[in-house]
């Protein structure tokens, strides 16, 4: 009965993910090609992300281990907007170097989604890691 309940858990958990994660792609499919509607569907990604990034700061501030090493949220205040700062100009540059064919702007926001994702999952990793430490 208990491995019935983690199992019908897990699956659960996997399909909550797997409805968060779709409605990016969602967005994408209905926007049929139209890379303005795309840039939209990349913004409202971004958007959730960085509520995510959000979360995850706070839990890591709240971690007695991460505060030890990095002076507690000061410390990831300041991390998070030279992160931001960077991604934000890595980003112009990245729009810069696809002009051309009128859809820059599309460029941008996928590197921002991209970079913004890829940011999410290091601290996620960062945090489970955190939490492992203490157990």
């Amino acid at each position: 009965m208990k491995k019935l309940a983690a199992v019908i858990l897990g699956l659960g958990i996997f399909g909550a993910a797997g409805a968060q994660a779709s409605d990016y792609g969602l967005c994408i499919n209905r926007s049929q090609g139209d890379w303005r509607k795309q840039v939209v569907c990349n913004q409202d990604e971004t958007r959730s992300l960085m509520r995510e990034i959000t979360t995850i700061y706070g839990r890591l501030a709240r971690n007695p281990l991460f505060g030890k090493f990095n002076r507690g949220a000061e410390s990831l205040d300041n991390q998070f907007k030279s992160w931001k700062a960077y991604r934000d100009n890595y980003c112009l540059y990245y729009e810069a170097s696809k002009s051309g064919y009128g859809d820059e702007e599309f460029h941008r926001t996928d590197c921002l989604r991209t970079m913004t994702e890829k940011h999410r999952d290091d601290l996620d990793a960062l945090l489970k890691n955190a939490v492992a430490d203490m157990d």
